[in-house]
């Protein structure tokens, strides 16, 4: 038997707390399920079949999804908040974030060796009495795109 997929953990966990799967929740859990980059509050909206979803809807929808902790926030540079399937609905990842662009790509998977989090973990627990649960990696720096047009840049500044 497969485990259940993330729209019927997610329909679960709104039933468990009390609310119910609405046509706006289904629509930004859709959108946010096809995505597979996180997404401003404004970026879903923009993706919604249903254009008569309000704004305050989807922000309304955010929350809730927040406060199951089945969606977690992801600043891009410049202060935007992001928004994306929580890791047990999603793979485990991290994030490239493009700190001229804004653009956020994921790294899939963990480039911290298990021995390397725990070394972490021991550290952290000696010098600050703090027990790591969970981590979240953000590496800031150039996409590809933005990369090349700097270059271009700089090359045109040369005498």
């Amino acid at each position: 038997m497969r485990p259940p997929g993330p729209r019927s953990t997610v329909t679960a966990l709104l039933a468990d707390r009390g609310y119910r799967l609405t046509a706006p929740r289904r629509q930004v859990l859709d959108v946010l399920l096809a995505s597979g980059t996180p997404l401003s509050a404004a970026g879903i909206h923009r993706r919604l079949e249903n254009r008569r979803i309000n704004l305050a809807s989807v922000y309304r929808t955010i929350y809730v999804l927040l406060r199951l902790e089945a969606l977690r926030v992801t600043d891009a540079i410049g202060g935007e908040q992001r928004f994306e399937l929580a890791d047990p609905l999603g793979a485990h990842h991290h994030h490239l974030i493009c700190q001229d662009c804004g653009r956020i790509e994921d790294l899939e998977g963990c480039p911290l060796e298990e021995r390397v989090l725990r070394a972490v973990n021991r550290r952290v627990r000696r010098s600050r009495r703090f027990r790591i649960v969970q981590h979240d990696l953000r590496l800031i720096g150039a996409c590809a795109d933005c990369d090349r047009a700097g270059r271009r840049r700089r090359a045109r500044r040369r005498p």
